[in-house]
């Protein structure tokens, strides 16, 4: 069925492969609903299986030898260019189909998605012809270089919660450093991202270069374990993450890069500006209803202005009701939860978390229908309370008082977890001191829950492994060549 208005037809019941939809092997399929009124939106979407995989990875394989391996730096930013254009005009249709399945409001396509998409680009294709290597001087008898060369054959795994910008985040710096990807989307969204794939060649890249293999985790899984395959850059829950690790280092130890959860801590001094701590932190709960990783899920305050600080960031949650609804409307700030089985997890853990803290906003199920559920909450929690511990994954934030820096620095730092943290204060000494001690591998000072495509973003302990954006993510995608010259011969 074609859904957008371009020459090439698109279908979802079909996998993109070597630039063309292309029939699957498999004979299994899924469907996907809307979370908004639990209506059917795709069915038939096929679970890739080995065949499948085995060719994706060939096509790869023959693309990154062949025309691919030939294109010099100039063109392979010319190529990201005319990317760029032609999604000026098919990117927002594009997003609106993951819309459909995500719950996310289309009323964030034409400035956080778009702009998101195009400056990562922009960002990158101005990378291709920087690649610089080393050379040290010929001081024992040899010369040294050091070449940075692309790794081969590289694999996507993508959230539900930003399908197609987890697809360029991932695929451009693959791409400006001569590597080849599939892309395995989440089986919650892969309509966007089987909707962007036909761009690729339509802009200029070989076909082969970037395909897309729709399918649950067993597909996840067959490419991480694939002995051809070079590299996995996964994004999701630690769970996950495990599992492919474990597959990457038990078949060919290929490369993994993890980005996993988050369980956010924003820390609030008495010097804070309050309304812009209330703002940022109310923000870093509510994006895509709490569904991110680097959601401020933990809000520490100083007992001094606790009860201030609590006044209205509860009152704002409370007020947040009204942008929550229909994500397909303009007018919609805040959508559903992504499907039935996120509501239900987050619904039981809210249910079990009014017996470990005091519920003092929201809870409760919007309407009878869809996944939409109340900001939420809670205070005082017992220090092993699971909604204070775990990752939720929705709307709902945790609120503990504190006395001291000291104290504070210890709280937030007692979890598995380290990708995003914020600190809220007016002393910039105090800012770079808490700051450092923190072990988060992003730190905002006045701001939380964002992040910047120039510098590398990752997480500690078990929020992952690996760093994506600016620089750091092209060096992931490159293996260092040492060159030895004896100039005694």
């Amino acid at each position: 069925m074609s859904l957008l208005n371009s020459s090439i037809p698109i279908t979802f019941n079909q996998l993109y492969l070597n630039g063309a939809y292309s029939a699957s092997h498999s004979s299994e399929s899924i469907s996907i609903l809307n979370p908004k009124d639990n209506t059917l939106v795709a069915d038939g979407i096929p679970i890739a299986d080995d065949v499948d995989v085995d060719n994706a990875v060939r096509f790869a394989e023959a693309a990154f030898n062949g025309p691919w391996s030939k294109f010099s730096a100039t063109e392979r930013s010319a190529c990201f260019h005319r990317l760029i254009n032609l999604l000026e005009e098919k990117l927002p249709e594009i997003l609106r189909l993951d819309s459909l399945t995500t719950g996310n409001p289309v009323s964030l396509i034409p400035t956080r998605e778009s702009n998101y998409i195009r400056n990562c680009l922009l960002y990158y294709a101005g990378w291709t012809d920087k690649q610089r290597g080393d050379y040290f001087p010929d001081d024992d008898g040899f010369v040294k270089l050091v070449r940075h060369e692309p790794i081969g054959v590289c694999v996507a795994i993508n959230p539900y919660n930003s399908p197609v910008a987890s697809l360029f985040i991932k695929a451009a710096p693959c791409l400006a450093t001569g590597n080849v990807l599939i892309v395995k989307p989440s089986e919650k969204s892969p309509l966007g991202s089987l909707a962007v794939a036909a761009l690729f060649e339509q802009a200029g890249f070989p076909p082969g270069v970037v395909q897309v293999l729709t399918g649950d985790g067993s597909t996840g899984a067959r490419l991480a374990s694939h002995m051809r395959v070079r590299k996995i850059s996964f994004t999701g829950s630690v769970a996950t993450g495990k599992k492919i690790q474990v597959a990457a280092a038990q078949s060919n130890l290929k490369r993994v890069t993890l980005e996993l959860g988050g369980k956010s801590p924003a820390v609030i001094f008495e010097d804070a500006n309050l309304e812009n701590a209330v703002t940022w932190t109310i923000n870093g709960i509510l994006a895509r209803t709490g569904q991110v990783c680097v959601a401020a899920s933990r809000v520490y305050v100083q007992r001094s202005i606790a009860s201030k600080f609590i006044d209205l960031y509860c009152a704002r949650m409370k007020e947040a009701v009204k942008d929550i609804g229909d994500p397909q409307e303009v007018e919609t700030k805040f959508g559903p939860l992504a499907d039935a089985a996120a509501f239900e997890k987050v619904q039981a853990m809210i249910a079990r978390a009014k017996n470990e803290c005091e519920l003092a906003v929201g809870g409760n199920r919007i309407g009878d229908q869809g996944c939409f559920l109340e900001p939420t909450v809670f205070l005082n929690p017992k220090p092993d309370a699971e909604i204070y511990k775990n990752e939720v994954f929705g709307p709902v934030s945790v609120i503990k008082t504190f006395d001291t820096e000291a104290e504070v620095i210890e709280l937030a730092n007692d979890t598995e977890y380290g990708l995003m943290a914020g600190v809220f204060t007016r002393d910039i000494n105090r800012a770079m001191r808490v700051s450092s001690k923190i072990e988060s591998g992003v730190v905002g000072v006045n701001c939380v829950s964002v992040m910047n495509i120039q510098v590398p973003f990752g997480g500690k302990k078990a929020s992952g492994i690996g760093r994506e954006f600016g620089e750091y993510a092209l060096r992931a995608f490159t293996e260092p060549k040492t060159i030895l010259i004896n100039m005694n011969s």
